[in-house]
């Protein structure tokens, strides 16, 4: 699997790449492990604004390329971590559901082929 990380209107410190590493990255190889597909993972973390000092203002993007199948989740949250999490939530449940879809139509072949 290849990772790559962005950071925008922020420094990226070494804490915060270990934390998207462990959340993210990780995840993403539990659930994708045995799939043989090839995967490639876009990250990117930063502010949207450099002006704001209250609100919703660290944001959190990721892109996970599975095949041809694009999955993508984005966040905004008062602090990053906060913003990462919910990454890593989304990202979990559109992974979930592709493997449901992709294991669907796997069962309504073998249905079809044992009516026959």
């Amino acid at each position: 699997m290849r990772v790559s990380l962005k950071s925008t209107n922020i420094k990226l410190s070494e804490s915060t790449r270990e934390y998207v590493d462990w959340k993210l990255v990780r995840m993403v190889e539990k659930f994708l492990s045995k799939d043989g597909e090839p995967t490639m993972l876009d990250i990117e973390v930063g502010k949207t604004t450099r002006h704001h000092k209250t609100g919703p203002f660290f944001r959190a993007e990721a892109n996970l390329k599975i095949g041809k199948t694009l999955l993508r989740a984005e966040e905004e949250a008062e602090t990053l971590n906060e913003a990462i999490d919910e990454v890593e939530y989304e990202l979990g449940r559109e992974i979930k559901k592709f493997k449901e879809r992709k294991r669907a139509l796997m069962l309504k072949g073998a249905r079809r082929l044992k009516g026959l």
